[in-house]
């Protein structure tokens, strides 16, 4: 399956978005995301804290096993918020990841767009710290 997602990220109103670009053309795309995965969860194993980058390629790869799995928008919304913990994350990651849009075209016909409004509760986050 040929899948494209565009990245959308959105922080504290006072910043700037920016986007990032995924195509996953082949198997080994996937093996090189599946690899950087398995690293990023062996450090959340660790109970390190990991960054925005490693963080959008935890969500990254929640939205493709969700689309592999055909589950509805609103239930990939719903669980995306279970994810990851505040005390998982690195200090800004939280208020850095407000909103995350993912635009996604799976081989040349079928396009869909899944918006994740604050997936790392920042409340809780605050109060941690």
């Amino acid at each position: 399956m040929l899948i494209d997602i565009k990245v959308t990220v959105k922080g504290e109103p006072d910043t700037v978005s920016f986007t990032r670009i995924y195509q996953f053309n082949d198997e080994i795309d996937y093996n090189i995301l599946s690899n950087s995965i398995k690293t990023i969860k062996e450090k959340l194993v660790r109970k390190m804290r990991i960054n925005i980058n490693e963080a959008l390629y935890i969500y990254l790869e929640y939205i493709i096993d969700a689309l592999h799995l055909h589950k509805r928008r609103r239930e990939i919304i719903a669980n995306a918020s279970k994810i990851l913990r505040p005390d998982q994350v690195m200090i800004g990651v939280p208020e850095s990841l407000r909103e995350i849009i993912f635009n996604i075209k799976i081989d040349s016909n079928q396009r869909r767009r899944i918006v994740i409004a604050e997936p790392i509760s920042s409340t809780t986050y605050i109060l941690a710290s």
